[in-house]
Parts: structure tokens; C-alpha cells; sequence
């Protein structure tokens, strides 16, 4: 018997044990919420792996309203353009990003707030006392903003007068106008203050915003229930001081104010919403010469490639050492190095940094024209390496015997590569040429790091405007296909037509 208690006892036990890690486990609830990693002052990674910012600040908040502690938190990246795909997928429960609410935007997902109304500003460096707003940069002075950005699109369309560079990040930017290659960076006035919070005494903003930005914090489609929980959130910040308390904390030491609390829009996710984007209808004509400027890009390209890739498969071949060493060197480094690397440095180390430009640097277009060429130069560089090699692969079908023979002939190396080699090399390897510029033609989406309006920027703004990631993929997609498989069907061709037949 008194075993048997003790059996009931062990049992009893086990099973309140088991209940209690049961309920340890119910308490260990997460949060995902989507959030930019590299905007200080709002949202930014430190040195040891934590976030800070205001947006994390009313991130936190708003969890902690819902029931979650800060370490219940997990934060997920969310990029411009994935920020709606991230919350229709269920990748987050919310996104807290400078999210600007639009009606495009409106289609796809739902939004709580604003919790915050800003504008499009300028910062300049703090020695420039030529701009001081908006009006001062029409006279070609050259300004910078993300690529595919609404800030960068009203620039574009508000303001012809104004030559603009687009690059990635807002980092890139800050860095041209640091140098002195750009006059000033534009977007919204908070992201630019935590900028001008980093380096105190750097850089300033000049003149007052000329657009209004409401951030809001994007949610799935519908959900009123959480979207009604996180107005609640929100409004007790604003009421507490917590909201004021945050803002000067992370905002404050930019010299921005803090501008009153913006008043929760009932009829944020009103019925009805946007009309849909008639995507053709609006950007067809952007589209086509998008596409036009990948082509001349690539036609550019591939004629230095090809001159290039023919001289350096010359040296590796050459009877001169130091030339083979050379040929080989560069082959070998630049085969092997990402071509982002070698667009961006054509353009901060050759562009920014030495000032080399390749154009005049007071043409009205010269931002333009010098991101078109600086990107040619990168690629010709970075494919003339494939083509190197493609060539040599093809000299090596030649029988050793017909250069054997013009040696004996008489014929020096020049004459020997120029007449016997390089023209049957050239027929051996027309399908891999082709496989290489087929390469070239896709590599061109690169030059988009460094503003080229090529397909691949255009791509980005639609994005960024529309909120239609997958219909604007399509688009770009068949646009690549149409250009890429009539060249593999074209290089097919005469590859059999002009074949060595031995």
C-alpha cells in the first residue's frame, strides 16, 4: 500500500511538472516585427547586434501593449520593397519601417497609425551655404536619393531642373555629399536627421519639407481586431509622453522638433481604396526606354569586351612572361571578384573619390551621362575576363601543327595570332560567346546600384509605387526574355553556320 501511494505520489508529481512547463511555454509567446536595419535615429543595428531607434521604440511599445515583453520580440528585416510580400506571406505579425501609407499600398495591406508625419527635406554638408532649399537645386545642381524611392520619383517629376544620382542606400548617398561628388541627399526630414545625428557637425538640413509623409504600421489585409489593438497602442504613447520622451531621445540630437503627435485616420483602410495601376497604360513608355538604355549598355559593353577579352587572351598566350603573368593576374582578380564590387568602385573610386568622370562636369547631364559610362567601363572590365578565357579555350582546338607550320613560314606571334589562330578560335567558340553576352545582357540590372535607368531602376520604382511585386517581376521578366533567348537562338545559328569543320 505504501508503495503504491508513493507510485501515485511520483505520478502526481510528474504530471504538475509537466503542466507547469506546459504553461512556461504558453507564457514563452513570440512577436515578429518587421523593421530597417540601417536608418539611425529610427531604425539601426548597433555594433553589438541590438536595435535602436524611434521606430523600434514604438515597436516595442506597441508589443508591450499587446502582451509582449522586449525579449518576446523577434525583428526581421524589411526592405522598401518586400515590406508588403513580408506581411501578406505572414513573415511578420507587423512592420514599424518609415512605412508611408499610399493608396497602392492600401490594396495590399492594412495600416494602424500614423504615429508619425513627416516631409521630404534636404541635407547638405554643413560648409554649403549655396542651397538652402529645394529652389536652389534647379540650377543642374546634383542631388542624391535611394533608387526606386517616392522621393527620388518626386524629384524626377517635380523638379526636371535637378540632376539626380540613385544609389542603394542612404549611406551611399551621405558618402558622395560627404566628398563633395553630390550636392545634397533628399528624402524624408526624420530619416535625414538621424543621419545628421551620426556625425554631429557634419552636415545640416536646409529649408523647409515640400511633401507630407504619414507612417503608418503595416499589417495583414482585414485585421481590424489587431490594426484596432495597435491604434489603442499608439494613442496611450501619444497620451503618456512616452512617444514626445522617444522622439527626443533618438531624434532630438539632429536639432529636429518634434512635431505634435499626428491624430489616429479612422478611414485609413476606408472600402473601395485605390483604383488598381494600369501598369502598361502608366509605365509603357518608361518600360520601353528602360529597356532601350539595357540594350546600348550591353552593345557598349560587349564591343570593349570583346576588344579587351581579344587583347588579353593575346598576352596570356604571349611568348613574353611578364605579359602572360599580366594577362593571367587579371584574369584571375577579376573573374573573382563580384561585379556589384567593381560597378560601385568605377563609380565612388574612379567617379567620386578621383574624380574621373568620363564626361564634363558641368553638362546639365553630367550624372547621368558619367553613371552610364562608369558602368560601361565596369562591365567592359569585369566580362572581357569570360571573353579572355573563352577565346583561349578556343585557340586550344587549333592543331598545334598550323602554328607549327607559320612559325616555320616565318610568321611572327602577331602575325601567327591575327591570321591562323584567333580566326578559327573566334569559330570555335561562337556558342560560348554568346552564352557570355547572354550573361552580359542580365549583368547589365547591376548598374542599377550606382543609378543607371536601366530596366532594373525602373523595376524598383514600380515596386516602390505600385506595390505589385509580382505582376512588375513579370513584366521584367518576360522583358529580359524576349532580349536573351532570340541572342541564344541567333549565337545557335552561327555557331553551325560558321562551325570549324576539320
Amino acid at each position: 500500500m505504501t508503495r503504491t501511494l508513493r507510485r501515485l505520489a511520483a505520478v502526481t508529481v510528474l504530471i504538475v511538472a509537466l503542466l507547469s512547463l506546459s504553461a512556461c511555454g504558453a507564457n514563452s509567446k513570440k512577436i515578429t516585427i518587421g523593421t530597417k536595419f540601417d536608418q539611425p535615429g529610427l531604425a539601426a543595428k548597433k555594433p553589438d547586434g541590438t536595435l535602436a531607434g524611434f521606430d523600434i521604440d514604438v515597436a516595442t511599445y506597441v508589443a508591450g501593449q499587446l502582451g509582449y515583453k522586449p525579449d518576446d520580440i523577434e525583428w526581421k528585416e524589411a526592405p522598401s520593397g518586400q515590406r508588403e510580400n513580408l506581411i501578406q506571406n505572414h513573415q511578420v505579425d507587423f512592420i514599424v519601417a518609415t512605412y508611408s501609407i499610399t493608396d497602392a499600398r492600401k490594396q495590399k495591406v492594412s495600416f494602424a497609425g500614423p504615429y508619425l508625419v513627416t516631409g521630404q527635406s534636404l541635407l547638405v554638408r554643413a560648409d554649403n551655404n549655396e542651397i538652402t532649399s529645394v529652389e536652389s537645386l534647379q540650377n543642374h545642381k546634383k542631388l542624391c536619393s535611394v533608387s526606386g524611392s517616392t522621393p527620388a520619383q518626386r524629384i524626377k517629376d517635380k523638379y526636371p531642373g535637378v540632376q539626380l544620382q540613385q544609389y542603394d542606400t542612404y549611406s551611399a548617398c551621405l558618402e558622395a555629399v560627404k566628398t563633395g561628388a553630390i550636392d545634397a541627399l533628399s528624402t524624408d526630414e526624420v530619416i535625414l536627421a538621424g543621419y545628421a545625428a551620426q556625425t554631429p557637425g557634419a552636415f545640416k538640413l536646409v529649408g523647409k519639407p515640400f511633401s507630407v509623409e504619414k507612417y503608418g504600421i503595416g499589417l495583414l489585409k482585414g485585421d481590424k481586431e489587431l490594426r484596432q489593438k495597435i491604434n489603442d497602442a499608439i494613442e496611450k504613447m501619444q497620451k503618456s509622453g512616452d512617444w514626445q520622451a522617444a522622439f527626443d531621445r533618438n531624434l532630438g540630437p539632429a536639432g529636429l522638433t518634434a512635431p505634435p503627435p499626428p491624430p489616429l485616420d479612422t478611414n485609413i483602410n476606408a472600402a473601395g481604396g485605390a483604383k488598381r495601376v494600369d501598369l502598361w497604360g502608366t509605365y509603357g513608355g518608361k518600360i520601353v526606354k528602360a529597356f532601350w538604355t539595357t540594350i546600348q549598355l550591353t552593345l557598349l559593353a560587349a564591343a570593349g569586351a570583346l576588344i579587351l577579352g581579344t587583347v588579353l587572351a593575346a598576352m596570356r598566350l604571349s611568348p613574353v612572361p611578364v605579359l602572360r603573368w599580366l594577362g593571367t593576374a587579371y584574369v584571375n582578380v577579376v573573374r573573382n571578384t563580384p561585379l556589384t564590387l567593381i560597378i560601385l568602385f568605377c563609380s565612388f573610386g574612379i567617379g567620386n573619390t578621383l574624380r574621373i568622370t568620363l564626361v564634363d562636369p558641368h553638362s546639365p547631364t553630367a550624372v547621368v551621362d558619367s553613371n552610364f559610362r562608369l558602368a560601361a567601363l565596369g562591365l567592359t572590365v569585369y566580362t572581357a575576363s569570360f571573353v579572355c578565357e573563352t577565346l583561349r579555350s578556343g585557340v586550344n582546338t587549333v592543331p598545334l601543327g598550323q602554328a607549327e607550320a607559320a612559325r616555320s613560314l616565318g610568321m611572327s606571334f602577331g602575325q601567327n595570332l591575327r591570321l591562323i589562330l584567333l580566326p578559327q578560335a573566334f569559330r570555335a567558340v561562337i556558342n560560348p560567346l554568346g552564352s557570355v553576352l547572354i550573361a552580359l545582357v542580365k549583368n547589365t540590372t547591376i548598374a542599377s546600384a550606382i543609378g543607371v535607368a536601366e530596366a532594373a531602376l525602373l523595376m524598383k520604382e514600380m515596386i516602390e509605387n505600385t506595390a505589385a511585386l509580382l505582376a512588375v517581376g513579370s513584366i521584367f521578366a518576360a522583358g529580359f526574355v524576349v532580349l536573351t533567348l532570340p541572342l541564344g537562338l541567333l549565337f545557335g545559328w552561327l555557331g553551325k553556320r560558321y562551325a570549324v569543320v576539320r
